[in-house]
């Protein structure tokens, strides 16, 4: 009898665990405010890896928050891209309200993308896709990314990312 307590109990917090691993999810909160002003400082890295079977395109997708009226800067450090190369990444955030901005290279000498804006009136999730720029299959354990938020009109968005 006491065996099969046990083994009830084991059940239970086996699928307890299992219930509570599926709600994990990717969304990431900076609460770093920061009025810095070079580029990146205060910001948090976020280690990234994009796996592909080959055959299909994956991307690497985020979910990191901006309050209202912030300057957000979401910058892909690493790798150093070559343009046109596997390696050469594109990023697409999509604020709450349905606004894309996309940038594949952020000039003609450097292919990392770069997204920076000063967020609306309305704080919330902002979903980050990372991907190969011509969204092709690859696998790749290197994309680095720096998130940060900082005091609205910051000089991490003197340049801000148009949105299409």
């Amino acid at each position: 009898m006491k065996t099969v307590r046990n083994l009830i109990s084991y059940i239970g917090s086996v699928s307890m665990l299992v219930s509570t691993l599926t709600f994990a999810g990717s969304d990431i909160f900076d609460n770093s405010l920061s009025s810095c002003t070079t580029p990146n400082c205060s910001s948090l890295s976020i280690p990234g890896a994009i796996y592909s079977d080959g055959i299909s395109a994956e991307n690497l997708t985020l979910s990191l928050f901006v309050g209202a009226h912030q300057c957000a800067r979401f910058d892909l450090t690493s790798p150093t891209a070559v343009r046109l190369s596997d390696t050469d990444f594109e990023m697409v955030v999509v604020a709450p309200d349905g606004t894309v901005y996309r940038n594949d290279d952020r000039s003609s000498t450097d292919a990392r993308p770069l997204v920076a804006f000063n967020s609306g009136p309305t704080a919330g999730w902002y979903t980050v896709h990372i991907g190969q720029y011509a969204g092709h299959a690859i696998t790749t354990n290197s994309p680095l990314l720096q998130y940060g938020l900082y005091t609205e009109g910051n000089p991490n968005c003197v340049n801000p990312t148009a949105p299409l």
